[in-house]
């Protein structure tokens, strides 16, 4: 299949709407895959190295706002792009936007993300082919990012990476920011918990995005009358929540209780958060939910 590279300029229908509005927006953008279309936009964008915890996060975050119509927005970077953008393209769509031309797929190691954006997504970048990934064009794609989107989650971040500039950018842009909560030990935690702390969204469920953009109602599986399927569960996380009670119980106890250190159930303790079988209490206690009851414990 050939793909055409193709301009769109400011007056174009289908340069980002969004987009036009920012102080500096981009003269033009140099367009291949899939048009642009006309549906609001999020980003989703990270650390370059990120735990498993935020892989896991970033790949249902996306797929699940993805399904529920929105357009997902990354850069195409390691780590948490790779991820929001895998994530999205299982589900429907997605967008990147590079830092370099559009015949360089950079990083190399995500090639097989660049044939899939191809096939059935979409590539952005206002730089013309043939120019190299240099490093300060990623700060100036990032405008990019924060611009054409209805808002921001990060997902992992430390607070002199990328993600923060995009999380800024999008502050300034006066859209959304949405940040999920990681283990308090984690440096890659640090970015979101800043963002938290200084007013962005605490994000531990797709639906808080949706509500704050005023679109849950495109949420799909909200029309489904069958009951939810009980979450699967990894040994650890089985493991943890087994040794939890429908009280609050401090963290050391339950690291005590499934014989892990406290680290590593904090981990845990926070992805069962994201799985609403776990609910996080004042003084570094946990308790389970009425969900977890419909989970069997290995």
């Amino acid at each position: 299949m050939t793909h055409t590279e193709r301009r769109i300029t400011r007056t174009d229908p289908e340069y980002p709407p969004l987009l036009r509005e920012i102080a500096d927006p981009p003269v033009a953008l140099n367009v291949i895959g899939l048009p642009l279309e006309p549906r609001p936009m999020l980003a989703i964008v990270g650390a370059r190295k990120p735990t498993a915890y935020g892989l896991e996060v970033a790949e249902w975050f996306a797929a699940e706002l993805a399904r529920a119509g929105l357009l997902i927005v990354s850069g195409m970077a390691r780590g948490i792009d790779a991820a929001a953008h895998l994530g999205a393209l299982d589900a429907g769509a997605s967008v990147a936007v590079l830092g370099c031309g559009l015949d360089i797929c950079y990083p190399r190691s995500n090639h097989h993300i660049y044939r899939r954006l191809l096939e059935s997504g979409t590539i952005v970048s206002e730089y013309p082919s043939g120019t190299a990934p240099l490093p300060h064009h990623f700060p100036t794609r990032n405008r990019i990012i924060a611009g054409m989107s209805l808002g921001a989650l990060i997902v992992e971040g430390r607070p002199e990476g990328g993600a923060m500039i995009t999380a800024r950018l999008s502050m300034e842009f006066s859209r959304e920011v949405f940040a999920v909560p990681g283990p308090v030990h984690s440096p890659v935690s640090l970015g979101p918990h800043l963002l938290i702390r200084d007013g962005a969204r605490i994000t531990t469920s797709p639906l808080d995005i949706l509500e704050e953009l005023g679109l849950s109602g495109q949420l799909s599986f909200e029309s489904d009358d069958s009951p939810a399927a009980a979450p699967e569960l990894s040994p650890e996380e089985s493991m943890v929540l087994a040794a939890m009670q429908a009280q609050p119980v401090l963290l050391d106890i339950i690291a005590s209780g499934a014989g892990i250190p406290a680290s590593t159930a904090s981990a845990i303790l926070a992805r069962l958060e994201l799985k609403d079988l776990v609910a996080r209490h004042a003084g570094s206690r946990f308790s389970t939910t009425p969900q977890a009851t419909q989970v069997n414990r290995r």
